[in-house]
């Protein structure tokens, strides 16, 4: 996982055989405060469809 600044880090792993870098920001003391989150992104950002992830699930994917 790579730094991107204060709050954003990215990784990069393989999907259907391509390269795909997945993006994280923030960490959030509950579901709840990471949704809210989402909804102060910029929409670009938005329209990409984020979602909240524990951060067990993202280190089973980068483990992968």
């Amino acid at each position: 996982m790579r730094e991107g600044g204060s709050e954003y880090r990215y990784f990069k792993k393989v999907h259907q055989g391509k390269p795909l870098y997945v993006l994280t920001y923030g960490s959030f003391s509950s579901r709840d405060a990471a949704q809210a989150a989402v909804k102060t992104l910029p929409a670009k950002l938005q329209a990409g469809k984020p979602w909240p992830r524990t951060l067990g699930s993202i280190q089973q994917e980068m483990s992968r």
